[in-house]
């Protein structure tokens, strides 16, 4: 419904096509049928999504328009408090305007043959395809999560092995080290034996036995002078 900002609208203009009572926070939908919030909730916001004058699709529109609380014309709405507050007044107290004449006949609209079964299966296809964007979706963000899971096990067993290879090596160059020392002290021990062993002192004696060799013969020389 569109109506000038200079114009006055007439009282039919500004009257509900589904309740028959003076537009209250009214709600003008993408094909321009106009009808009041209240009765915009109870036959399209939680019914079919479907304009209730023209079955136009409005789901989407709707959809944007309920998250940004913009639904009402407020234009219009406006308009409507300005020239007919007595009705807005009355109607808002759940009482009947005298003014307002009930003569709407609504247009009935028949629908074409096949029509509803093709909108069911539409409908049906429009499921579906949600359906499988979910699952799809679903299997994604879940094999996203195994690869994650797979890619840190495999992170965290690198990490294990060369863990275990430093500890490996660092073990082998204790034992090298180990063997090492020991080999010294064994060597030095070895030595240290050798040098204090009974034959080295034994080695020595002829030095000290010559002198006692010529003392014999000096004592048979003796003899002999004597004889």
């Amino acid at each position: 419904m569109a109506v000038p900002k200079d114009a006055i609208p007439s009282l039919s203009e500004c009257q509900c096509q589904i309740c028959v009572e003076i537009l209250i926070e009214p709600v003008t939908l993408p094909c321009n049928h106009t009808l009041c919030k209240s009765c915009f909730q109870s036959t399209v916001e939680k019914a079919n999504l479907c304009c209730p004058f023209c079955r136009r699709r409005v789901s989407s529109w709707t959809r944007y328009h309920t998250r940004r609380n913009s639904l009402v014309n407020m234009e219009l709405w406006e308009i409507i408090q300005k020239h007919y507050p007595k009705e807005c007044k009355l109607r808002a107290s759940g009482q009947e305007s005298e003014e307002i004449v009930d003569d709407y006949q609504p247009v009935r609209l028949l629908s074409k043959p096949g029509e509803l079964r093709r909108e069911y299966e539409e409908e049906i296809s429009k499921v579906e395809a949600e359906r499988r964007a979910n699952e799809e979706e679903e299997n994604k963000a879940s094999e996203e999560y195994i690869q994650r899971l797979l890619a840190e096990e495999e992170e965290e067993e690198k990490r294990q092995a060369e863990k275990r290879q430093r500890e490996m090596e660092e073990q082998l160059k204790s034992d090298e080290e180990l063997a090492r020392k020991l080999s010294i002290n064994i060597n030095n021990f070895c030595e240290g034996s050798i040098l204090a062993s009974p034959l080295n002192f034994r080695k020595s004696d002829p030095v000290t036995t010559k002198p006692q060799k010529k003392s014999k013969n000096k004592q048979i020389n003796t003899g002999d002078i004597q004889k």
